[in-house]
């Protein structure tokens, strides 16, 4: 298991990857909130740290051209969200890692790698999403 934050890295993009198949090619506002679970403020008004890190991760997708939004709502949103085709095309293809196995090797299969990241997300695997992640979206 890797460190927490790097989990919740994987699990944040998966997040957003679902979110933004589920209203493509519709751009739309997203609210940094269904990302990572609502936010308790400090007494200064601050966002928390996990809030900070799922805004990391946006900016982190977009810097490596996997989502495009036009701008941020202070730190509440991203508007006008949508993925890019490399995304799209990555989330369509043929996944390389579908299921965990026992002596740690995958099975290869013609599932696409949205519909295996989202049964992982719903089984909320962290190490099964972050192999995902890692084998078909971040490994060129």
């Amino acid at each position: 298991m890797l460190d927490v934050h790097i989990d919740d890295f994987f699990k944040d993009c998966a997040t957003i990857l679902l979110i933004g198949f589920k209203h493509f090619p519709r751009p739309h506002t997203l609210f940094v909130e269904d990302i990572s679970g609502p936010d308790q403020m400090d007494d200064f008004g601050l966002h928390s740290n996990r809030h900070l890190s799922a805004m990391g991760t946006l900016s982190w997708l977009k810097e490596e051209g996997y989502i495009r939004f036009s701008g941020q709502d202070r730190q509440e949103s991203i508007d006008d969200f949508v993925l890019t085709s490399k995304a799209l095309m990555r989330l369509l293809s043929s996944s390389k890692n579908t299921s965990p196995s026992a002596d740690n090797t995958t099975a290869e299969t013609p599932t696409p790698v949205i519909q295996v990241l989202e049964f992982a997300r719903l089984q909320n695997d962290t190490t099964w999403i972050s192999q995902i992640i890692q084998t078909n979206l971040i490994t060129p």
